[in-house]
């Protein structure tokens, strides 16, 4: 593909990025809360907030859908100079072990997750929309990767009984009339 088509479709992919985390960032209030958490507490520096689901799990596992994430915290997760906020989730920064961003792709546009491991075992993961100031901040040591969501056995059930309810829908709606 020429330059001048790269650059348009990475153009066209940044503003979809961009258009769907305001929208995603208008439902959850990510700006009213980063607000509020910065008047009362104005001894921390909000470095980055996004909505976001989040999962506590019992191992580092690779992301995928399934009941974990249908059932999740959806909250603004946020990152300041001391710790990291989601919720009723709160991991001071000195308690982190290991931390990765990991990129992915979705029909929806770009997402990333931010997967933090404590010190105690504790393993989070934070899906959000892409945004570039986890990638540019400076406090929480990250490791970048380009991930897939994988599917567990209950979201390929799921996605089977929504495609079979889908065609009987069709059949009688269509077929039948």
């Amino acid at each position: 593909m020429p330059t001048a088509a790269l650059q348009l479709k990475d153009d066209i992919t940044t503003m979809i990025n961009q258009l769907l985390k305001g929208l995603v960032d208008q439902i959850y209030g990510t700006g009213r809360v980063k607000r509020k958490f910065e008047l009362n507490n104005s001894n921390e520096k909000v470095l980055v907030a996004d909505a976001s689901k989040g999962i506590v799990t019992t191992t580092n596992q690779s992301i995928q859908r399934g009941p974990d994430w249908v059932t999740s915290q959806r909250a603004v997760v946020m990152l300041t100079d001391k710790k990291i906020i989601c919720g009723k989730w709160t991991i001071p920064l000195d308690t982190v072990a290991t931390a990765q961003l990991v990129k992915i792709n979705s029909l929806f546009g770009g997402g990333q997750v931010l997967k933090v491991q404590t010190n105690d075992k504790k393993n989070y993961q934070f899906g959000m929309q892409v945004n570039p100031e986890w990638t540019n901040q400076q406090r929480l040591p990250l490791t970048l990767e380009n991930g897939q969501v994988k599917h567990s056995p209950f979201s390929i059930v799921v996605r089977l009984i929504a495609v079979g309810y889908l065609i009987y829908w069709l059949y009688e709606r269509i077929i039948t009339n």
